[in-house]
């Protein structure tokens, strides 16, 4: 049957399913006698594919003659085998051996599979000498359907037709074997199971159809399989040897680990990672004593391999040997093994973390200092708050960071006293760092903030700009009071970290020191800086804006400079408003920021609502119009505005 023609049957039955009356009031006598004498008459295509659909759900021993009758149609075949393999009667069986020898090419091919799905034994013999057919499909489907059916028959039939078989038809009777093999096993008769897969491995068979067949034979024969499975991991041909990987995938017996053991070292190179890949992916730790001495031995690669291996398995046993390699000289392998030892499981890993943070190898400790962090070992807090006071810096501020992993914003106090003590600007930074990101995850934050401050008042310069920065983190009233005295310090450092901290304040509380410094300062950048946290707070979210039009009309008369200027402008374009527009509009006449001005004054006219400020809006519009005649694309715009401007009513 040709594309076009199935492809009508298959939207006839699709239209006639579409189309039928619902069934949902009618016994199953009444819509197996309605199908029937739809099929019986000379109803259209999609009214008998209807029927077949109906009958396939409520089809009897009564129905299976008609069915039978229309397995020699070329457009109904398919509907009635799919009706015939649903109906629990023998005569369904009869019927579609005795089509076998009426029909030819997909319709024969279409019945030998409803008798594969429908596993009819009885049909055996008559498949069998369907294997030899010169209709190519007639074989492969034949061989498939005998497969399912999964008796010893079957599988004798295939393998006497497999001695004949040439071309293609090979691959095709030992799918069905390999098919039928399987489903032997399945139903425990894994002696007729592995009579098959032998009579498959007697064969010249190509490479394929040979591992499968060995890897059949292995898992029906679990005593001799592993003298087989010995073999296929050291077989020429490597589909054979990942064959064998999968195998040992699907079994969980134990002398698979020994096989494996037993036979890695033996191995070609380049097989020699998957099978220690394997042995991580079983988890027997029966694997972890080999996997230790390789990973303490031979080629980089395997070595690595051998420790992640180990990792995957998760036995505590491998501590000792994982802390040596953590000190070994190639660094991928130090690495390899504390990360290892980093996600090991069990109370032992962590005595032995604990253990070597006293270690006199300043390395080892370092990397058991990071250790104990992120494994969260609580009992290691004692020694590393310990050790940190080590003389060697590198260590101590590793053990800070784990003990502040691990104790978050209960670490705060220790932070603060090393922060103080620190006269590495290195290690202060790190300090104020790790104060940073703890800061804000204390439950109390008011007293967070007053050890902070106490800890100011008694600082000393080294010290001060770092909690000057921390308190701009923690904010409020308290540090802000902090911090706006500690500008009168006469350290200019502590002076300049006060002034960024102050111009960096993230709430508008800020805003009144800020303007008396941008008014008063005598210090150019001092002034600017001010000026900028100034303005800056008006770009916050938060402010409301008409507190934002407060701070822009304040700092307006003391706006000098052009990088001044443009940074008032930025602040206006955040409030929208008419008052903003007016502040705006007589910056249009300053050649150095005229090009800001008539962006700024774009920007609030695309906000404004309608009808708001109308008037003024058309004023600095009109304006815009005629500063900006260099730039087309901005007049047109303008001129858009004007006339949305115009409508408005």
């Amino acid at each position: 049957m040709n594309k076009n023609l199935w492809f009508a049957v298959a939207l006839s039955w699709v239209a006639g399913v579409l189309s039928a009356p619902p069934l949902f009031g009618d016994t199953a006598d009444e819509v197996r006698a309605k199908a029937l004498a739809v099929l019986k008459s000379d109803a259209p295509l999609e009214q008998k594919s209807a029927a077949c659909e109906d009958l396939a759900q409520a089809g009897d021993k009564d129905c299976v003659p008609v069915l039978a009758g229309m397995l020699g149609n070329e457009q109904l075949s398919h509907r009635a085998r799919y009706a015939l393999e649903a109906i629990p009667d023998k005569s369904v069986d009869e019927a579609l051996r005795a089509a076998l020898e009426t029909l030819n090419g997909k319709l024969l091919s279409g019945v030998i599979s409803s008798i594969g799905k429908r596993r009819d034994s009885a049909a055996v013999e008559l498949l069998g000498k369907y294997l030899g057919h010169r209709d190519s499909d007639v074989v492969r489907t034949t061989a498939i359907s005998l497969g399912r059916i999964g008796t010893v028959a079957a599988g004798k039939a295939m393998l006497d037709a497999l001695k004949d078989a040439k071309g293609d038809n090979i691959s095709r009777i030992c799918d069905g074997l390999l098919t039928c093999g399987a489903n032997l096993a399945a139903q425990g008769q894994s002696g007729e199971a592995k009579n098959i897969y032998d009579g498959l491995l007697a064969q010249n068979l190509p490479v394929r159809l040979r591992a499968a067949a060995l890897r059949g034979a292995v898992l029906c024969d679990r005593s001799g399989g592993m003298k087989l499975l010995r073999s296929m991991l050291h077989d020429n041909e490597f589909c054979v040897f990942t064959m064998a990987l999968r195998v040992t995938a699907e079994m969980k017996d134990k002398d698979v680990t020994d096989v494996l053991v037993s036979e890695v070292g033996k191995l070609a190179p380049d097989r020699v990672i998957p099978v220690v890949k394997t042995l991580g992916q079983r988890g027997d730790k029966a694997a972890v004593p080999l996997l230790l001495e390789m990973a303490n031995n031979g080629e980089k690669d395997v070595r690595l391999e051998a420790i992640q291996s180990v990792g995957e398995i998760g036995d505590a046993s491998a501590v000792p040997v994982l802390v040596v390699l953590m000190q070994d000289k190639n660094d991928a392998i130090g690495r390899a093994a504390a990360t290892v030892m980093a996600n090991l499981p069990g109370p032992e890993v962590d005595a032995a973390v604990v253990k070597a943070l006293e270690s006199p190898v300043p390395a080892l400790r370092l990397k058991m200092i990071e250790i104990a962090g992120q494994r969260r070992v609580g009992r290691a807090m004692p020694v590393l708050l310990r050790t940190m006071s080590d003389k060697d810096m590198a260590v101590r501020t590793a053990a800070a960071r784990s003990y502040v992993e691990m104790a978050g914003a209960g670490g705060i106090p220790v932070l603060i006293e090393m922060l103080m003590k620190s006269t590495d600007g290195a290690e202060t930074g790190l300090y104020e760092r790790m104060l940073g990101s703890v800061c804000p995850m204390a439950g109390d934050k008011d007293a967070c903030t007053r050890r902070l401050v106490d800890a100011l008042a008694q600082a000393g310069p080294a010290a001060k700009p770092a909690l000057l920065r921390t308190l701009r983190v923690t904010g409020g009233p308290d540090a802000l009071k902090a911090v706006r005295g500690a500008l009168d310090d006469p350290n200019k450092d502590v002076h300049t970290a006060a002034l960024r901290a102050l111009s960096e304040w993230t709430s508008a509380d800020a805003a009144p020191a800020l303007l008396e410094l941008a008014k008063n300062s005598g210090e150019p950048t001092e002034r600017l800086v001010a000026l900028r946290g100034y303005l800056g707070i008006a770009l916050q979210k938060s402010v409301a804006v008409q507190d934002k039009l407060i701070i822009c009309r304040q700092a307006a008369p003391i706006i000098q400079r052009v990088e001044e200027k443009r940074m008032l402008l930025g602040a206006l374009g955040s409030a929208a408003s008419a008052e903003s527009l007016d502040l705006v509009v007589p910056y249009l006449d300053d050649t150095a920021v005229k090009r800001e001005a008539v962006a700024t004054i774009m920007a609030i006219a695309e906000k404004r609502k309608q009808k708001e400020y109308a008037g003024v809006a058309k004023a600095a519009l009109e304006k815009v119009v005629k500063v900006a005649a260099d730039d087309p694309a901005v007049v047109k715009r303008a001129e858009e505005l004007l006339k949305q401007l115009g409508n408005e009513k």
